[in-house]
């Protein structure tokens, strides 16, 4: 019995098989990639609010975590002389990176030179996924207390 290859029907039944792990497979994967988007956008947030807090006290001048819908960056005086408001580090394009939208319930974040922020109202910010969402939330004080 010199039979060579497969034939068809166990063809089929490889083919078959590897559908049906696919179509389970491909759907965890995403999901799980979501998560992880909208969770390592969570991380980058509370980031940049200890980066606001931590360049208000250091310079001596207010600091503003800044929010939209797709970007979240950090400004504060200048260093020499402190005048104008500069951009500390880069502009984070969270919609772009992670594939996510933010939907913050106020526009900005201010932090006085004691690292506390100069309006004291809590300030949630939702991260949205296609399928998923959580939120950050910066409590009165300026404190990310729940990621």
């Amino acid at each position: 019995m010199g039979r060579k290859g497969f034939s068809l029907i166990e063809l089929m039944f490889a083919f078959v098989l590897i559908g049906v792990i696919m179509a389970i497979g491909f759907p965890r994967l995403r999901n799980s990639l979501e998560k992880q988007n909208i969770r390592n956008s969570k991380a980058l947030l509370g980031t940049l609010a200890v980066t606001a807090r931590s360049t208000a006290v250091q310079r001596g001048c207010n600091a503003t975590l800044n929010m939209t819908a797709d970007s979240v960056w950090v400004t504060a005086c200048g260093v020499n002389p402190p005048v104008a408001a500069v951009a500390v580090g880069t502009k984070k394009l969270v919609g772009s990176e992670f594939g996510v939208t933010l939907a913050p319930s106020a526009a900005s974040v201010v932090y006085d030179p004691r690292g506390i922020r100069t309006s004291f109202q809590t300030t949630s910010i939702r991260i949205q996924g296609a399928h998923y969402s959580d939120s950050v939330v910066i409590n009165q004080v300026g404190k990310v207390t729940r990621q």
